[in-house]
């Protein structure tokens, strides 16, 4: 039986991407991780990391999980920084925790980014497609929604995200 895990970075905990992506933990009953709340350093070349680093054990967590809907914030046309830092440290998993790192293998891997109005960017996937690729996990699809400035998930929102969640998890 597939397990989901719904995952997002934003430099609000509150903010339209995080209820978007406790929307779909209810619906889908899945567990909402917050990459945000967790110390992730800057990817090291020499991979020398603070004590207080929660990279390894978030994606120890992560790993039980054969699905992923990851949620980001569109921020200056691309992704969250807590968000990079958690793709960039998957280098780690690559040379350091390869225990880890084969086990991406197979993952799903949807993808939902929230900016400010309807207006969608081209290419903004690409750097999830790509890498879903490099790391042999299984790019589903991906969507675009928006939210305002007061936190809220409005109608048209609201219906085109269980249209979506319908058509990708039934």
């Amino acid at each position: 039986m597939s397990k989901t895990a719904v995952i997002f970075g934003s430099s609000r905990s509150e903010g339209n991407t995080a209820s978007l992506a406790h929307y779909i933990g209810q619906q889908l009953i899945a567990p909402v991780f917050a990459v945000g709340e967790v110390s992730i350093a800057p990817y090291h070349y020499e991979h020398i990391y603070p004590a207080e680093d929660g990279y390894y054990a978030l994606m120890e967590q992560l790993v039980k999980y054969d699905r992923w809907i990851m949620l980001t914030p569109v921020y200056w046309y691309t992704m969250s920084a807590q968000l990079k830092l958690f793709w960039d440290r998957k280098s780690d998993l690559l040379r350091v925790r390869k225990d880890l790192g084969g086990k991406l293998s197979g993952t799903k891997l949807w993808v939902i980014c929230c900016s400010s109005d309807a207006s969608e960017y081209d290419h903004f996937f690409t750097p999830f497609r790509l890498s879903a690729a490099y790391l042999n996990m299984d790019y589903q699809n991906d969507l675009h929604l928006w939210g305002g400035r007061v936190v809220a998930l409005m109608p048209e929102v609201k219906m085109r995200l269980d249209a979506w969640l319908e058509k990708e998890f039934s």
